[in-house]
């Protein structure tokens, strides 16, 4: 299994909150994916040094996306790159 933290602002920002949604459709999807949310600041941004939200880390620590919200086909690539299958 496949495990993806996103981490957003409390309150989110629209880029936060497109995350979120992003998050539920990739767990729908992906079964055999594990999705964390992070909201707001919590012990796990200094853990990744995540410096910007929205931020999505896949597997392992890697920072995959920050700044931004990845669109659904950029996040699924990202996934298929970590082993992940439909």
């Amino acid at each position: 299994m496949v495990r993806v933290e996103v981490f957003t602002a409390e309150p989110p920002c629209a880029g936060c909150v497109a995350l979120l949604a992003l998050a539920d459709r990739i767990k729908e999807a992906y079964p055999s994916v594990d999705v964390i949310k992070h909201i707001g600041p919590c012990e796990e941004f200094g853990t990744y040094e995540i410096t910007y939200v929205p931020a999505v880390v896949i597997e392992g620590g890697r920072i995959a996306f920050m700044g931004l919200c990845p669109s659904f086909d950029t996040l699924v690539a990202a996934l298929k790159e970590m082993g992940v299958k439909e």
